[in-house]
């Protein structure tokens, strides 16, 4: 996808013309990962009656893996004499990888649902949790290598030795007393809900369970849809120099944008997480008001030193300081909501359909990080226009 270009192997910077694959890959990618997941996820909802969950998490780690190994085995292979050829397979390997991944999650929130409402938490515990491990692990290998290709491989191997551990302890879950209880109880609930039901009457069932849980999913919608407005493709663009100043702050320039974007965000948001499963306040008819309020977090950023060489909009917040103090407020937030959120869901509507409500709920995760992504785009083209 470089043909026209060439790579310094240490740095990752591009020199030369790149060709339309490579000058375009980012919104490729955007559109080949979340498009399918987001599709998947709302298919999955309505399959879950006559489809196992079990089976189709185990299905789906196996395909992602799939696609981690295929990965892996073209890192080091020379492309440029087969560049449709490899941009093809590269937009296939990610729409398979992240369909099954939808699928995946989306049955995670379901099998969770099951269960006691703080294992909701527990799986939004394990996202930040993981996001923080793989910040740790890109400031490592960056210390340790500059060599891109080693850095790739080293990440997708350990993805892989990951979801070998995944699969695992998924098998180990499933010969639990406690989680065969929890599973087997909501089975015979809906059994036994379902025996007059007919289509129509299952459909009815979703949108009952739609209509009880529409306040909380709105809830999950607004947090990830603010968090992902903002994170990663505003924060990471807010600078420490004004435009045609000099760096300040009192960490290595290269490691500016690791520590005060995604560092902190991951650890924040998994403190926040935690802390949702000690503390839930507000109460389920009050969430709404912390939700809602963090909207202002969008413009507050938008009007941090975000962009300083091609804005034309004034900075209105040019501390850096106060950029990661509030930073940290919202990624706690971002945490903690959520996790509130998600455990809130399950438990607004009867036991018997906690399950489709959890994955409603899953759904509107998504499409809260799939519309942040776009909006993304919206305050990019605001601020610089």
């Amino acid at each position: 996808m470089l043909a026209n270009s060439t790579i310094d192997m240490d740095t990752g910077a591009v020199t030369g013309d790149p060709t339309v694959y490579s000058s375009n890959f980012q919104s490729f990618q955007t559109i080949a990962s979340q498009v399918p997941n987001l599709l998947l996820n709302l298919l999955n909802i309505f399959i879950v009656v006559k489809g196992g969950l079990a089976g189709r998490i185990t299905v789906g780690l196996s395909i992602v893996a799939v696609c981690v190994i295929t990965t892996m085995a073209f890192i080091y292979v020379e492309t440029h004499t087969w560049l449709t050829g490899f941009f093809i397979l590269t937009i296939a390997t990610i729409i398979i990888l992240n369909g099954a991944n939808g699928v995946y999650q989306n049955s995670i929130f379901g099998l969770a649902g099951e269960l006691p409402f703080k294992y909701t938490n527990a799986v939004i515990i394990g996202n930040n949790l993981c996001g923080t491990f793989v910040t740790l692990l890109s400031m490592s290998t960056k210390a340790v290598t500059r060599n891109i290709l080693d850095r790739a491989f080293a990440y997708f191997l350990i993805a892989l030795i990951t979801l070998v551990f995944c699969f695992i302890s998924f098998l180990i879950l499933k010969k639990q007393r406690f989680y065969q209880f929890y599973s087997t109880r909501a089975e015979r609930q809906r059994a036994k809900n379902e025996e007059s039901a007919d289509n129509k009457g299952k459909m009815a069932t979703y949108v009952a369970t739609f209509k009880e849980a529409f306040p909380m999913l709105l809830n999950v919608f607004l947090v990830f849809f603010v968090t992902l407005s903002v994170f990663p493709g505003v924060m990471m663009y807010v600078k420490d120099e004004k435009k045609g100043g000099t760096y300040d702050f009192p960490l290595p320039k290269n490691y500016f944008m690791d520590v005060t974007t995604f560092l902190q965000f991951n650890v924040f948001a998994f403190i926040g997480s935690i802390v949702a499963g000690r503390k839930q306040w507000p109460a389920p008819n009050k969430l709404w008001i912390p939700v809602y309020l963090r909207l202002l977090y969008i413009p507050f950023f938008a009007f941090c030193n975000y962009l300083p060489e091609t804005r034309t909009w004034p900075v209105l917040f040019e501390s850096t300081w106060l950029f990661v103090i509030v930073a940290a407020s919202m990624s706690f937030g971002s945490g903690y909501f959520s996790g509130l959120a998600m455990m809130y869901t399950s438990k607004t509507v009867d036991p018997s359909r906690a399950q489709v409500a959890g994955m409603m709920a899953g759904f509107s995760l998504i499409s809260g990080i799939v519309s942040g992504l776009i909006f993304t785009m919206v305050i990019k083209i605001f601020v610089t226009a």
